[in-house]
């Protein structure tokens, strides 16, 4: 591990705890009447558990010698990470025309199958099982709204 894990470790701890501390005084509620801070909560959770981990790889581990490290690493690391920005923009865009499945699918595919390099079938089977799984845990389970877009005909 590199002196950038323990960078953005630290990141990521603090920005966990900030959100976590923070939603918790807009209200958590209950599961089945979660708050306006339900879920900004358990992410920052989620991000916290993360940073742990990085952190604890990153110091427990031992720099490999005679590697020279950079906080960004390769530059196509770099083109990846823009690649994926610009993907999520897009996805937040597409999301409310297109609607939530198309565009889940869609996304998966392209950071999968393109940037990723996965054989397609790998790339098509996760980015399904992702997609129908996100969908149950919104639509189903948390009784989201999700946009349907070009499938509102469908009416699932």
């Amino acid at each position: 591990m590199s002196k950038a894990d323990k960078i953005s470790g630290f990141f990521w701890l603090f920005f966990g705890i900030l959100v976590s501390v923070e939603s918790a005084r807009l209200g958590l509620g209950t599961l089945h009447r979660p708050g306006p801070g339900f879920l900004f909560f358990y992410t920052g959770i989620f991000v916290t558990i993360i940073a742990l981990i990085i952190l604890t790889r990153a110091f427990l581990t031992k720099k490999m010698e005679g590697t020279r490290e950079s906080i960004f690493g390769a530059s196509r690391n770099i083109w990846k990470a823009v690649y994926v920005l610009i993907a999520i923009f897009l996805y937040a865009l597409l999301m409310e025309p297109l609607g939530f499945i198309p565009v889940t699918l869609l996304l998966f595919l392209f950071i999968l199958g393109i940037l990723e390099r996965k054989r397609w079938i790998v790339a098509v089977l996760t980015s399904i099982a992702v997609t129908v799984a996100a969908y149950l845990i919104f639509e189903t389970a948390l009784h989201s709204q999700l946009p349907k877009g070009i499938l509102e005909f469908l009416r699932f």
